[in-house]
Order: C-alpha cells, then sequence, then structure tokens
C-alpha cells in the first residue's frame, strides 16, 4: 500500500508501536512468537522503504529481510550454532537498514520546509530506532559473549526481551541498574547510546516541535 507523501512516516510508526505492544505478551503466549518475527519484519520493510536506492538495490533488501524472517522463525523451532550464527548475520544487516534509514529519515525532516504532525511523528521514528538498532549490536555482542550483560536471576531468560529493555532504559537515560554491561563492547556502546538519549530529544526533536505550525 502506498502512502501519501503527507503521511510517509505514520506506517512505520505504527509498526513500531506494534511491535512494542506485543513484546510482553511473547513469555505468556508461545503463538506471540511467530507473530513478533512478522511484526519485526514489517517494521523493517517500512523503515527499507524510506530509502532512496535503485529499485534493484531495494528488492534485494527485501530478499535480506526476508531472509531474517526466516532465520528467527526457525530460531524458534530449532535453535542451534549455526541457524544462531545465520540469525545473527541477518541481526547485522537488520542493523544496516537500520542505520540507512535513521540517516535518510534524519535527512528527510531535517529539510522539510513546513514542519507539521508527519514531521514530527519521523523524528519520534528516528528516537525508537535507534533503540532497536542499539538492541541488535547489543544481541551481536550477546553472541559471541554470553556473559556481556550481568541479567539478575529474575531476568536470565528471555534475553531478547531484556537486551531490548536495557536499549530502551539506556537510551532514555532512566538507568534502573536491573542489567548492567560488564563487556568492553557492550560498555562502550552503552555509553554512546546514553549520549545519543540525551542529545537527540534535546535538540532534533525539540527544535522540531519549536517549529511545528498546525
Amino acid at each position: 500500500m502506498k502512502i501519501s507523501n503527507k503521511n510517509k512516516y505514520t506506517q512505520l510508526l505504527i509498526y513500531l508501536i506494534i511491535f512494542f505492544i506485543i513484546i510482553p505478551f511473547s513469555e505468556y503466549f508461545p503463538v506471540i512468537n511467530f507473530i513478533l518475527p512478522l511484526s519485526f519484519f514489517l517494521t523493517i520493510i517500512s523503515a527499507i522503504n524510506t530509502l532512496i536506492f535503485p529499485k534493484v538495490i531495494i528488492r534485494i533488501f527485501y530478499f535480506v529481510a526476508a531472509l531474517s524472517l526466516l532465520t528467527d522463525l526457525i530460531n524458534i523451532y530449532n535453535q542451534n550454532y549455526l541457524s544462531e550464527l545465520l540469525a545473527i548475520i541477518t541481526t547485522t544487516f537488520d542493523s544496516i537498514f537500520l542505520i540507512l534509514s535513521i540517516t535518510a529519515i534524519s535527512q528527510k525532516v531535517h529539510l522539510e520546509t513546513t514542519v507539521n504532525k508527519d514531521v514530527i511523528r519521523g523524528g519520534i521514528c528516528i528516537y525508537i530506532m535507534l533503540g532497536i538498532l542499539w538492541f541488535l549490536l547489543y544481541k551481536v555482542i550477546y553472541f559471541f559473549d554470553v556473559n556481556a550483560f550481568n541479567f539478575p536471576e529474575s531476568k536470565s531468560t528471555q534475553v531478547n526481551i531484556n537486551l531490548l529493555h536495557f536499549s530502551f532504559v539506556t537510551l532514555t537515560t532512566i538507568g534502573y541498574g536491573d542489567i548492567t554491561p560488564v563487556n568492553h563492547f557492550a560498555m562502550m556502546l552503552s555509553i554512546l547510546e546514553g549520549l545519543c538519549g540525551q542529545l537527540f530529544p534535546a535538540i532534533s526533536i525539540a527544535t522540531l516541535v519549536g517549529l511545528y505550525k498546525k
């Protein structure tokens, strides 16, 4: 479905919100484990659609995103080293898609001559995608070092949800301290995320809201 230029960031924001709504239910309803990868796939596809590349390149991106969905579904049934390695490779590609999308949306948003509600939604999408991007980077680190993060005993399972929680707690600089990085790469990444979490709303979103005209 083609989204009009007037609401070009709305679909992406909707998928991001749906992704967050269904995550907590995955621990209690097994069927959600199948819906969650699909929700993330739609989020990635919507993010890819913000990019300006030749159609051939975009189709390759679609293929890799579909491969990422497939590996996530395979891991639900069979979590062996090979499937997890493939999942990490596709997670790396997802990270690249998010970096490209964040860059593309940032350029578009800050080149807008008129700041309306949709442009502000674009800024919100960037902020949320930053948290998801760092979550994916933490997943890569965790794959190579399962002791990279110190989880409390009550949170020793559901690693993905816990890493997503840690990412957004760090991004928003809430800092509960329930999960802490002990790996040096994870520590440096969390510092960078905290800096982004402070600077982006203070500079970008505040500027957009200040320029907003009804």
